[in-house]
């Protein structure tokens, strides 16, 4: 594949690219209607070491960083979740805007960290798709489309840095357990959404936007 530092040569100031730099230009990235090959899917995956949470001594095994290609609209029930016997970690993962729904258990029992950031085409995220005590994220952004969020979605008992959460307007339902995260301190929700199975602990405060704070 043509690298983009050549790529760029064609097109500079003053430039007049020829037909054949065209469709060079065009067939060095994939249209969002292409399916991609599995050879090609491996190489938007990262490997790094992966070390125990308590011990940075500690080498667990192999872990995943996975970059989704732009195209998918939905990811399947139980694709991404971990397997002990595998040892098939994922650290982090990066969606692509053409999602539409993460299905149930999806990354269920994994290793995520850092931030999980659901892109704003998405409507649906299923039942317990993150649902995981060795999930240990500092941020949550939902997309501003979301509408349904399964019960357990991201119940995270493990994750202690997470202590603020912004549902968007967008939200209709939250299953029991979505939001089951004891470092929650703080969330923000729109008025008359029904939280009050959704797992946020008792000494959360919640501000309805348009309404009053509240504790569950």
């Amino acid at each position: 594949m043509t690298t983009k530092e050549k790529l760029k040569l064609y097109f500079e100031q003053g430039d007049k690219p020829t037909q054949d730099e065209f469709w060079e230009w065009m067939d060095s990235y994939w249209h969002k209607e292409e399916k991609i090959s599995q050879d090609s899917l491996d190489l938007l995956t990262k490997e790094h070491f992966m070390y125990s949470p308590t011990d940075n001594t500690e080498l667990l095994g192999i872990a995943k960083t996975i970059v989704f290609p732009e195209g998918i609209k939905v990811i399947g029930s139980n694709s991404f979740n971990y397997v002990a016997i595998f040892k098939n970690y994922i650290t982090k993962v990066v969606f692509p805007n053409s999602l539409e729904k993460i299905k149930s258990n999806a990354f269920s029992l994994q290793h995520l960290s850092g931030s999980i950031k659901i892109p704003n085409n998405c409507k649906v995220i299923e039942a317990g798709a993150f649902n995981s005590g060795s999930i240990n994220i500092s941020e949550l952004i939902l997309g501003e489309s979301l509408e349904t969020i399964g019960a357990s979605a991201f119940n995270l008992p493990g994750s202690s840095s997470l202590s603020n959460l912004y549902i968007p307007d967008s939200v209709k339902s939250v299953g029991q357990n979505a939001f089951a995260i004891p470092a929650l301190q703080t969330v923000s929700a729109p008025a008359g959404l029904d939280l009050s199975t959704a797992g946020i602990p008792s000494t959360a405060v919640i501000t309805y936007r348009g309404g009053t704070n509240a504790t569950v």
